[in-house]
């Protein structure tokens, strides 16, 4: 496998001329929504069937793959870490050589930011860590007990351990194949332009428009799954600053009408607002989710105990880079352990969720940060995408879910948060440590920024599949079909929430992430080869330089 610049820059991807699809990839954009139509309508037609069939092709398809899935996100934190330590990644720009960053650092590094955790960040801020108090693996081990101050610091490690390098170098990877071979060979900003290398002939063949295909798939369930947790976050939200009790039920979990309701609000601002080309709103929005979500965070620092949540982050993080290369590895069979529980159902619900989660994402994700990168030296790059994210996603979960850990904890409070639904926890804990009109205000605050982050996830999801439907031109942004992918996405969510909650969307989204996790992959060897293309170049050009000197 050889690098040639110049054929890779004549490798275009062929768009329709006229007609509905015109500057669109018509195999790509009509294969993704036939898929897609085909799911929503085997759930609508057979939903009892679907979940049932989604929930078996789930435990065949980890009884096989569950190995795959742990060791394939653990080679892309070893392949990182190796980039960053070839010399020929301190020397080689994303672009020409004398391109130049388009954006601040501060700036970039809060659009990185904002592009990879969206809701999701705040739906398990509270959850999480509640619920690895009580149970993961070292309790399952016997350990440290659970529900116990000591488990506190296990409860924040397996935290890290999923929104920590493994989720940003599942996004690196794909980015940096992404612009590597966009900004300095010149080809299509889309997902399949990471394994040019690889496809030869078939980068504007089926296997190339299959890639495509599967990126868009990919994004959908991975948006499901975020919008899907996220609008049964915000009717607990509502609930909490309104007390209308019609939105939950007796078990304060929400009702599903609104969440539907919700989810229709958040699609038709989110896709209207493509349409519509309003993209200033949506940047303001974006800034406007980072300055609320820094607040809310310096909120819980300032309500909870602020020393004791940094000394349990310290021994927590130190627990969590010490036992990396264990807990990002080991393969949990079916055993039950001391306490009767299996740990490989422990891994399934958290650890495979999550790597499923992040690959499903990775597409959508991976092209936003090729975008705004050129001009980077590759070190710089993923040096920016692992250490700063995973700092402030720890220092988050420290603060938030451990003032969560505190309440629960606290015999005195009078409060099982455990006891709650996932999504009226963090509403539950702002009661616990606030006065009641502070906590009135807080809450709504709070809810409001979820509002925003499934807005503006839901928008940038809705971008990128458009993106990639028109071969990685951003300009296509014809209504018909941002609408279409707008109202599938939506259909999907909805179906999936109606026929089986959130439990039929994460067996969709492990399902979905699975072909794609094989494209991540294969992007690693199309690095290599062009690093290994670029430093034959420059040991070739050094004698030359030093002669003109």
């Amino acid at each position: 496998m050889t690098i040639n610049p110049n054929i890779l820059a004549k490798r275009v991807i062929a768009r329709v001329t006229r007609g509905l699809y015109r500057g669109f990839c018509r195999p790509v954009a009509v294969g993704a929504m036939a898929v897609t139509l085909a799911l929503v309508l085997w759930i609508v037609i057979w939903p009892d069937g679907a979940t049932t069939q989604l929930s078996a092709a789930r435990v065949l398809t980890l009884d096989l793959f569950r190995g795959w899935y742990m060791y394939v996100l653990s080679g892309f934190v070893l392949f990182c870490l190796l980039i960053l330590i070839m010399p020929v990644a301190g020397r080689l720009t994303l672009g020409p050589d004398d391109a130049s960053p388009e954006y601040s650092t501060p700036s970039w590094l809060s659009m990185m930011f904002c592009a990879g955790i969206g809701a999701g960040i705040l739906i398990y801020a509270v959850a999480e860590p509640l619920a690895h108090l009580q149970t993961n693996p070292h309790i399952l081990q016997g350990a440290v007990p659970g529900g116990t101050e000591t488990a506190a610091s296990t409860a924040l490690s397996y935290t890290f351990l999923h929104w920590g390098l493994s989720a940003w170098a599942c996004y690196t990877v794909l980015a940096l194949a992404i612009a590597l071979f966009s900004h300095r060979y010149g080809m299509p900003l889309t997902v399949r332009t990471a394994l040019a290398p690889l496809l030869g002939r078939q980068y504007d063949g089926a296997v190339g428009n299959l890639i495509d295909i599967f990126s868009i798939f990919a994004i959908l369930v991975g948006l499901a799954t975020t919008l899907g947790y996220g609008v049964a976050s915000f009717v607990s939200g509502a609930h909490a600053v309104t007390g209308v009790n019609a939105l939950v039920d007796g078990r304060q979990a929400p009702q599903l009408g609104y969440q539907l309701g919700t989810l229709g609000v958040v699609a038709l601002v989110a896709t209207g607002s493509v349409v519509s080309g309003v993209r200033r709103w949506i940047k303001w929005l974006s800034n406007a989710s980072t300055l609320l979500f820094f607040a809310v965070l310096a909120g819980f620092a300032a309500a909870g105990d602020t020393l004791g949540n940094l000394l349990r982050w310290g021994d927590a993080f130190w627990s969590y880079l010490s036992g990396l290369p264990e807990m990002a590895t080991l393969v949990a069979w079916p055993q039950p352990g001391p306490d009767g529980t299996d740990m490989s159902s422990w891994q399934t619900d958290w650890t495979i969720f999550y790597w499923a989660w992040w690959i499903a994402f990775a597409p959508f994700v991976a092209l936003f940060l090729a975008r705004i990168s050129r001009g980077r030296s590759l070190r710089v790059f993923v040096l920016g995408c692992l250490l700063a994210p995973v700092g402030v996603c720890s220092v988050w979960f420290a603060m938030v879910g451990g003032a969560a850990i505190d309440v629960q904890l606290d015999a005195t409070a009078g409060q099982d948060l455990m006891a709650l639904p996932v999504s009226a926890q963090i509403s539950a804990t702002i009661d616990a440590i606030a006065p009641e009109n502070l906590a009135l205000a807080w809450n709504l605050v709070v809810t409001l920024l979820m509002l925003m982050l499934l807005i503006t996830t839901m928008n940038a999801a809705v971008l990128a599949i458009n993106t990639i439907a028109a071969a990685g031109d951003e300009t296509q942004k014809v209504p018909i079909h941002v609408i279409s992918w707008g109202g599938a996405a939506t259909l999907i969510i909805g179906c999936l929430l109606a026929a089986g909650g959130t439990d039929s969307i994460r067996d969709a989204m492990i399902l979905g992430a699975l072909p794609f996790s094989l494209v991540i992959a294969a992007a690693m060897l199309s690095i290599l080869a062009a690093l290994a293309f670029e430093a034959k170049t420059m040991r070739s050009s050094t004698p030359e330089l030093s002669q003109t000197d």
